[in-house]
């Protein structure tokens, strides 16, 4: 299964048929459902799974809270599935005319369901308290969190609450030292620090609505509202950020601010953004290699290119010394081998849990993530090239989007459901097509994660066998996206087959 290899014919923008509603009544129709995700959302989550009726106990999760409860799972499973239906039908308002009504009556009910989203208990995972220890070992311990894992801090009262005792950080020097310094704001209250953390997400979130629509406003200012509707009403972006506090948000917001510099033509911030960006996760570092060529394709000289490409690189690397310098103590501070022996919910966690039976945990686990990073690193090389040949100022957004869509569906190794939010926040830039529908299936495959893989669909205390979970379980979860990526992919080909053979001059002048 492989994308087309041109980003500009897979996802190539689809003619749209637009409301003719009147503008005051789509604004009244707009707010209206904005009320009604709000009413949603407080009944299917915010009341059952607030941080007040779960006292903040550790360790909970929805697959533990509504286990052997059919009622409360179908509850969960009613929730999101009206929650996508109310999605798609404000996205669909948000076609034609933009008067300022409707960017109110779109952002007020936002903001009130992300401010409601604060209290909801993070049911998916328990990332956001790990995130607070290894904060609070950096800014009330003055420990490393690189080197230091929440178990080396056995006395701290959120050391009940982390899932990830033995590890120590996951993330980058630049998320740690925002973690710190939430942790020294919000001191030792559990609660507050809870509450901090999915703020300063909410921060970086609002921030890359801002970024989406001053890019779609400065480019294409009649679809600034529905891009924007794109990625700020998405059920997943809101719950995992919002609600369960992940901090992928910032990262997404790195890779955005990224983009706008490249869209004004400021190629060195631009590289500076995705570097920074790569010290939270480090998937922006993929995006890396689009934003130098697209910055060289701009200068006019071979002199120029190599003053860009040395002012760039050596920048780059700058920023990552001086953010990692307050924790480098030698060694793999980031754990590179541990990420490649983890594999859950993927394809290459389907073909790694078939080949250990022949060839066992270590070389399946070795094969698999070393060809996993070979094929990132073409498609990395292919979408490198497409920006370096084309000119306009989507070529970097698409050429990242594409990246981001073929690491999540084919090359990541463990996925988890708020990496969704990656490719959506670059769909919504992206005209109305191919891509802004892979992205967001993958959004609403991913909500469905915990359903499939978390006791939803098993019964007893224990999941099966990991071959029987990841094969079949796998394939249930992203089965339908890879049958729609194969279908775009073949005729995507045979519309470019057709149009070798019949050229557009030709059929005009026979």
């Amino acid at each position: 299964m492989m994308f087309h290899a041109s980003s500009r014919t897979a996802f190539r923008p689809v003619p749209v048929r637009r409301f003719t509603l009147h503008t005051s009544r789509r604004t009244t129709l707009l707010f209206a459902l904005g009320l009604a995700s709000l009413f949603v959302y407080w009944l299917g989550l915010i009341l059952p799974y607030n941080v007040f009726s779960l006292q903040l106990k550790p360790l909970l999760s929805v697959a533990q809270l509504t286990r052997n409860n059919p009622t409360a799972q179908a509850a969960f499973v009613v929730t999101f599935a009206a929650l996508s239906g109310l999605y798609y039908l404000t996205w669909r308002l948000c076609r034609g005319p933009q008067p300022s009504a409707m960017w109110i009556a779109l952002l007020a009910p936002l903001v009130v369901v992300n401010l409601s989203l604060l209290w909801l208990y993070p049911i998916d995972a328990a990332d956001i308290f790990d995130n607070i220890l290894r904060g609070r070992i950096t800014a009330q311990y003055g420990g490393n969190p690189f080197y230091q894992a929440p178990n080396d801090a056995p006395s701290d009262p959120f050391l009940t609450y982390t899932a990830w005792r033995r590890s120590t950080s996951a993330y980058g020097p630049l998320w740690e030292l925002l973690a710190a310094g939430t942790s020294r704001m919000a001191g030792d209250d559990k609660l507050a620090n809870v509450i901090a953390f999915k703020s300063l997400g909410l921060l970086f979130y609002f921030g890359s609505l801002a970024l989406i629509a001053g890019l779609l406003r400065r480019h294409t200012p009649e679809r600034a509202l529905q891009g924007v509707c794109l990625f700020a009403w998405n059920p997943l972006v809101l719950y995992e950020t919002a609600g369960n506090g992940h901090n992928d948000v910032v990262m997404v917001f790195c890779i955005l601010s990224g983009l706008y510099l490249l869209s004004r033509e400021r190629h060195i911030p631009a590289a500076l953004a995705l570097t920074a960006g790569a010290t939270i996760k480090f998937i922006p570092i993929l995006l890396l290699p689009i934003a130098l060529a697209t910055g060289l394709r701009a200068q006019r000289t071979t002199r120029g290119r190599v003053i860009f490409g040395l002012a760039a690189l050596t920048a780059c690397a700058a920023l990552i010394v001086a953010l990692y310098a307050p924790f480098w103590r030698g060694g793999d501070p980031i754990g590179l081998d541990r990420r490649s022996g983890m594999f859950t919910a993927s394809l290459p966690a389907i073909l790694q849990a078939r080949l250990e039976l022949s060839l066992g945990a270590e070389a399946s686990q070795r094969i698999v993530s070393r060809a996993a990073l070979v094929t990132t690193l073409l498609a990395v090389a292919l979408q490198t090239r497409h920006a370096w040949r084309e000119s306009d100022w989507l070529a970097p957004i698409r050429a990242s989007a594409f990246v981001l869509l073929f690491y999540l569906l084919l090359t990541c190794l463990w996925f988890q459901s708020w990496y969704a939010i990656w490719p959506l926040a670059l769909a919504a830039i992206l005209p109305e097509g191919t891509a802004g529908r892979i992205a967001v299936l993958l959004s609403y495959a991913a909500i469905w994660k915990p359903i499939i893989f978390d006791y939803f669909l098993v019964r007893g205390s224990s999941l099966p066998p990991r071959v029987w979970r990841e094969t079949l379980l796998g394939s249930v979860l992203f089965g339908l996206i890879w049958l729609y990526v194969i279908f775009v992919s073949i005729t995507g080909r045979l519309d470019s087959k057709s149009a070798l053979r019949h050229p557009p001059s030709a059929i005009r002048h026979p």
